[in-house]
């Protein structure tokens, strides 16, 4: 009886793991899409799928979080790093739909690097997850967090120089509100990246 009460880490930190490969799988399927373009609204619909996919891990976890008696890290961490995640492949999924919808004629060199970074980005953060099995390796969880800050400030820069690209070759208004949209929405997924890391970096203090 006493075992459904102990502290379930595996358990948590597995979900956690469930959740960043469904994500990890949404942002490769955004990059397969500009890589096929011409057959976006099929990749749309399976970013779609990926990211419902990810939500369903979600309800998981608070489940597992509502069913846990002692839990692994405090639980407004614990909640705050499953709504990060999630924030993550919402506003990439946000981007691929408005490049649907929006009938962008072809992919802009920046939602390429763009995108390019955020999966980057969210590499480090699935190998940072990974290492909390264990917070004595927090030492190596803590430099995955420093390079996604880092990519973090490269998104900041090439969204800036396309913007300024942007306004200053297109003549097309409507075509600029499109592809700002789509370039910032890219840019809030990047930063929600930073956003999980810095509630790694808070559950690694208080569980020093």
């Amino acid at each position: 009886m006493l075992r459904k009460f102990l502290p379930k880490e595996e358990r948590f930190v597995e979900c956690f793991t469930q959740q960043t490969k469904a994500i990890q799988q949404g942002l490769d399927l955004f990059a397969d899409m500009l890589k096929d373009y011409p057959n976006r609204h099929l990749y749309c619909v399976r970013i779609k799928d990926a990211e419902n996919q990810a939500d369903q891990i979600v309800h998981q976890i608070f489940q597992l979080l509502n069913n846990s008696f002692v839990t692994p890290f405090d639980r407004e961490d614990i909640k705050r790093l499953v709504h990060r995640l999630d924030d993550v492949l919402d506003y990439a999924e946000d981007a691929s739909s408005r490049m649907e919808i929006y009938d962008i004629p072809s992919v802009p060199e920046a939602i390429r690097t763009l995108v390019d970074i955020l999966r980057e980005s969210f590499n480090n953060i699935a190998q940072a997850i990974l290492l909390m099995k264990s917070l004595k390796h927090r030492k190596e969880i803590n430099r995955f967090c420093i390079e996604v800050n880092r990519l973090e400030n490269m998104g900041d820069n090439v969204l800036r120089e396309a913007l300024r690209k942007l306004f200053k070759e297109e003549s097309n208004p409507i075509t600029v509100i499109k592809i700002k949209e789509i370039l910032e929405s890219l840019e809030e997924a990047i930063d929600r990246c930073e956003d999980v890391t810095n509630t790694i970096e808070t559950i690694l203090i208080k569980n020093a």
